[in-house]
């Protein structure tokens, strides 16, 4: 009986402890890092922290170096992420960069004059935007989704990195793709598009003009 009461306190005490979420003070970035499969959403604010939900809490690393917050999962847990939240609360941000399979989204448009995402090792984000230059990089089988606009956007893929931006409204656009990768891109002006050794570009929203250069197999499309 004392052994089933044991069992039964520890189960509820871990089931309070997941929903009660863990709050830290970070100081300031303008650099969001997320490795380990954790799943972080990102939300303006006056104010720059995390909140941390989910399974293994304890386990979850926030550094802050020199601007740059990276959160990962300690050692003993590592790619051990994919059932720990964290809300990133943030003042400015200028590069969101995604490793070893986290996935990171915005829940409203990020208003600003230019950022910087990166994905890479099966990463992927989902990010909205407004703002008026845009560099995307995506490598390793890692995953960029925009919604929203911009005035231009450089988006440069490796190694089977894909860019999903058909919803994502632009005058001009630079995509290049080396060893295969995919890309939709939206443009109403300009879409200069090189594709080496492998790799599609997908063209939308009528673009006045378009320049291509394909080598070895590359692929550029012209949607409608």
């Amino acid at each position: 009986m004392k052994t089933f009461i044991t069992i039964a306190f520890l189960a509820l005490t871990s089931i309070i402890t997941a929903q009660n979420p863990k709050e830290k003070g970070v100081g300031d970035f303008t650099e969001v890092k997320v490795f380990d499969r954790i799943e972080v959403n990102l939300v303006k604010s006056d104010v720059n922290k995390v909140e941390i939900t989910g399974d293994d809490i304890d386990d979850v690393e926030v550094i802050n170096k020199d601007g740059k917050l990276k959160i990962r999962m300690k050692f003993n847990k590592i790619f051990n992420g994919d059932r720990t939240f964290v809300a990133v609360h943030y003042t400015k941000l200028d590069i969101i960069d995604g490793n070893e399979g986290a996935f990171i989204s915005s829940n409203e448009l990020i208003k600003q004059d230019y950022i910087e995402l990166k994905s890479q090792e099966g990463a992927r984000l989902k990010i909205g935007l407004d703002v008026k230059k845009v560099d995307i990089k995506a490598v390793s089988g890692g995953v960029v989704e925009t919604r929203g606009k911009a005035d231009s956007q450089d988006i440069v893929l490796n190694t089977g990195g894909v860019y999903e931006g058909k919803a994502f409204e632009t005058q001009n656009t630079t995509v290049s793709i080396k060893a295969a990768g995919e890309a939709d891109v939206n443009a109403s002006k300009l879409v200069d598009a090189k594709v080496r050794a492998g790799g599609d570009v997908n063209i939308y929203g009528s673009p006045t003009t378009v320049n291509e250069d394909t080598m070895l197999g590359g692929r550029i499309k012209r949607m409608n």
